[in-house]
């Protein structure tokens, strides 16, 4: 016998061996009869012939590398069995491969049995375990401790027990496969109802369940069994069940009873009406809800007026529905997939089309036929703009709104105006639905527009207009171009875009739609440049020109103005509010804001703010927000304003390398791409307009008076030097007359001495009366 066993170990080595290239990663089989295989390694006798090969790779796997083979014939070694076997126990395990089960223990299989009492139910149960670590105590939960436990044994041997985590545990030792029988019990009765059995299990894979209950004639529950059988003898039902992976089985019971004909269903119906006024339709979802009592049905049906169009049926278990006349009735039948008793539920979508001439409009509900009794409920909810008056109702009950039943309040979009209740048919609700004139809203609009206009002294105007759109399912933004307006690009949401002409000579631009952001609708940028020509400025005059108008009603616009150096503006005029700075007329002084493309201070454009030209400008960089007095525009929305007037040269620079498309609106007709690179240098002073809310028909118009600079100078001089003329003609005057004064004030001086006399040598007064003087002498 310990031959054969030697032999056996022998050979499930060589068949190993052929899995030892797969450690070395190498590819081989080996396919042999069996004769040929013990011929090959020589089994029946007490030598083992094994090829050279395998023999090294058998070596190998010892570890060990001194190790010679004493005796090879023929590419083959031949070694004893004892020899064979020594190698076999110097083999190790191939690196990489774990040997660690990966369970502790596996519970397969358990068993209940149980066998009810007058009070309470004994139970054996039955655990096939499966211990796969060695060397080790493991703790095996068994029952919970809901349950009184009784005795357990393993193997038919006393366990031993230790309570954890809520379940009594048997403590294992040792590999291999054990038997564990529990015996406990749980509380039942037989003398009352509710008649039924609960107790708390280990969840295991399979799980049989059988249990004696000494009553005959019994209906069996048990929800946790895919499949139960009952059996009767001698009074005594028994139960065999298999339970699906559960923590619990609970077993209810009844008595069974003698089957009595069935009674006729009776149906109890209760109807939600909710009444959606459409704009050209009475829109009303009705559910109603069944009650089924004794028997089951296959059908319902209703009826319903001739006018009134059906729209959608449906249901739970509801079948194709079918309309029939019946007694001159319009009816519908709603067949059921299977029998339905109890509850059971239908919704119909019905319609009534409203009258174009404006009549009042009837509801008289859905009628259930077939029912016992039929109550209900009404909620009106309006879908339009339309007026609604109730002019009449004949048997309904007026009720608040909050009242009606949640289906009809949790079905509704729109808060309800009306709710009625009903308690039979029939009845009737007269609805007088006015409708009113609806006033269009705008598909999109202009959030903000962004203007910058620069004059060249050679008669130039180029205007880059930026919108913010917002757009829902408009097609074009047309634009009211002067009529000898060039077109240089036109750019929505950054890309450049074809843009067309109409037959009233619109530009029209294609738009595309705005993003929804958090239910609020986005904006994106429609830019459009485009030049127009006038007379070039002269000795003094005017300049103008407008922003053309969108078909879009705008929320704020701010426009930024360019002119040229070397002349003095005198007055703006402007249908926009003008800022501060200009506001009046400007002849001799006033401060001025002038810009320079080629003045760059950390490679950011800046102005340069001076209010007296004689003592020289002052290069103090800084940014000049504009203030006005109505217009009510934030600072962020000039610092994005003085962004675009900064950048204005920069973007005709780029647009020429770019190359878009060129359309002329009078004159030339097609597109093209621009033939020059084209530069238009931004210098000259620059001064702000804004106004908001701005509708298409508002002028948006610019006008300023001007004069060349050395005018205002030249009168400025002009005016000191004809002053102080004036001044040195009438001091001069003055000086004569003060002279004169002078003289004559001497001449008419008598002066006296001490004693009163006339002092000698004073003049007297050639106006002295004679007589007087007479006397004196």
């Amino acid at each position: 016998m310990k031959k054969y066993f030697s032999r056996g170990i022998m050979l499930a080595i060589l068949l190993s061996l052929v899995t030892i290239p797969a450690f070395s990663q190498e590819k081989s089989e080996v396919s042999l009869p069996w004769n040929e295989f013990k011929s090959l390694v020589n089994l029946d006798k007490d030598q083992m012939i094994i090829p050279i090969a395998t023999f090294e790779k058998l070596v190998l796997q010892t570890g060990r590398q001194d190790y010679k083979p004493q005796n090879i014939v023929n590419g083959n070694v031949i070694i004893s069995q004892a020899e064979f076997k020594k190698l076999v126990d110097g083999m190790k395990a191939p690196s990489g491969i774990n040997l660690t089960p990966p369970y502790e223990y596996l519970v397969t299989k358990a068993v209940y049995k149980g066998k009810m009492n007058r009070e309470n139910t004994d139970f054996t149960a039955t655990f096939l375990v499966h211990v796969l670590k060695d060397d080790q105590y493991l703790k095996i939960p068994v029952v919970p401790n809901s349950t009184a436990l009784e005795d357990i044994k393993v193997n038919g041997k006393p366990a031993l027990i230790v309570s954890e985590s809520g379940y009594s545990n048997v403590v294992l030792q040792g590999k291999g496969e054990y038997r564990i029988e529990a015996e406990f019990s749980v509380k039942s009765t037989l003398e009352k109802g509710p008649y039924e059995l609960f107790i708390n299990i280990n969840k295991t894979p399979i799980t049989l369940f059988e249990l004696e209950i000494p009553m005959p004639q019994i209906e069996v529950e048990i929800p946790q069994a895919n499949q139960i059988s009952t059996t009767e003898k001698n009074k005594v039902t028994y139960v065999s069940a298999v339970i699906t992976e559960s923590y619990n089985i609970s077993v209810k019971w009844r008595k069974k009873f003698e089957m009595i004909e069935k009674l006729p269903p009776k149906v109890y119906a209760d109807l939600n009406h909710l009444i959606s006024i459409e704009d050209n339709a009475l829109k009303t979802t009705t559910q109603i809800n069944y009650n089924i009592l004794h028997s089951e049905i296959e059908t319902v049906a209703v009826s319903i007026d001739d006018n009134v169009n059906i729209l959608n049926i449906y249901g739970a278990g509801t079948g194709e529905w079918q309309e029939i006349i019946k007694n001159d009735v319009r009816q519908i039948i709603i067949p059921f997939t299977y029998g339905k008793k109890g509850n059971a539920g239908v919704t119909l979508v019905t319609e009534v089309p409203l009258s174009s001439e404006g009549l009042e409009t009837a509801f008289t509900g859905i009628k259930t036929l077939n029912t016992i009794r039929e109550t209900g409920s009404i909620g009106i909810e309006l879908n339009t703009s339309a007026e609604v008056t109730v002019t009449e109702n004949k048997g309904l009950e007026r009720i608040a709104v909050q009242t009606l039943p949640s289906e009809i309040l949790n079905r509704s979009a729109k808060p309800l105006i009306e709710g009625f209740k009903y308690a039979k048919h029939p009845f009737q609700l007269m609805l007088n639905i006015k409708k009113h004139k609806k006033i269009g809203v705008p598909m999109a609009a202009a959030y903000s527009a962004n203007a910058v206009t620069l004059f060249t002294e050679d008669g130039k105007i180029v205007h880059s207009i930026e919108y913010k759109i917002k757009n829902s399912s408009k097609q074009f933004l047309e634009v009211k171009l002067p009529a000898d307006a060039q077109v240089f690009s036109v750019f929505v949401n950054g890309n450049p875009v074809e843009s067309s002409l109409n037959d009233d000579g619109k530009l029209l631009i294609p738009l595309i739609r705005s993003n929804s952001l958090n239910s609020t609708t986005d904006t994106f940028p429609v830019e459009v440049i485009f030049a127009n020509s006038e007379e070039k400025f002269s000795f003094f005059g005017t300049k103008k020109t407008i922003i053309p108008p969108i078909d879009l009603f705008t929320s704020q616009i701010i426009w930024s103005v360019y002119i040229p150096h070397g002349y003095k503006y005198i007055y703006f005029d402007s249908s926009l509010e003008k800022e501060e700075l200009i506001r009046g007329v400007n002849i001799f002084g006033g401060e001025e804001r002038i810009y320079d493309e080629a003045n760059e201070v950390d490679g950011e454009m800046e102005y340069d703010s001076y209010s007296d030209k004689d003592a020289g400008r002052s290069r103090e960089a800084k940014s000049q927000l504009s203030e006005f007095r109505n217009a009510p525009v934030a600072a962020e929305e000039q610092m994005v304003q003085m962004k675009k007037e900064k950048s204005f040269g920069r973007k005709m620079d780029d647009l020429a390398l770019s190359a878009p498309s060129v359309t002329q609106a009078a004159g030339m007709t097609g597109t093209g791409l621009m033939p020059i690179r084209i530069k238009i240098p931004t210098t000259g002073q620059v001064y702000r307009f804004a106004k908001t809310v701005v509708n298409p028909e508002d002028p948006l118009t610019f006008k300023v008076y001007f004069v060349q600079s050395w005018v205002p100078k030249a009168v400025k001089w002009l005016f000191w030097i004809v002053v102080i003329l004036l001044i040195f003609l009438i001091g001069k005057r003055l000086f004569k007359k003060f002279l004169s004064s002078e003289e004559e004030v001497e001449e008419n001086t008598v002066v006296f001495d001490e004693s009163g006399k006339i002092e000698p040598g004073a003049s007297e007064s050639p106006k002295t009366d004679e007589k007087d003087t007479g006397g004196t002498e």
